[in-house]
């Protein structure tokens, strides 16, 4: 693996877990919406799942690619893994997205 792909995992695995962690924490268990650079973050519990399958399908899952030899087991289990937890992401990203409308922000519209 190349430098280069070996630290876009990285950064892919650390950022996605890493905003998981802080939306968890600031939301105190569900109970309150958090606030990230100035905006509401509803659903906190969904977006921590979103991004923590995230990190692990696309950080976890690149950086464990070249353990095991191409066409394998390992590798055979490791891309559905993968695949799973990136449909996963997917899912809960649709959800809330279309659980919560964005608010329109022109007044006089409503």
């Amino acid at each position: 693996m190349g430098s280069v792909d070996f630290a876009l995992a990285v950064i892919a695995a650390a950022g996605n877990l890493a905003l998981a962690a802080v939306l968890l924490s600031k939301s105190r268990g569900g109970t309150r919406v958090p606030r990230i650079f100035g905006r509401p973050q509803p659903l906190p519990r969904l977006r921590a799942t979103m991004h923590a399958c995230l990190g692990l399908g696309l950080g976890v899952g690149w950086l464990a690619n070249d353990i095991f030899p191409p066409h394998s087991t390992g590798d055979t289990v490791l891309f559905n893994v993968v695949r799973v937890l990136l449909l996963t992401a997917l899912v809960t990203a649709l959800l809330s997205a279309f659980r919560h409308p964005r608010p329109i922000g022109d007044k006089t519209a409503r």
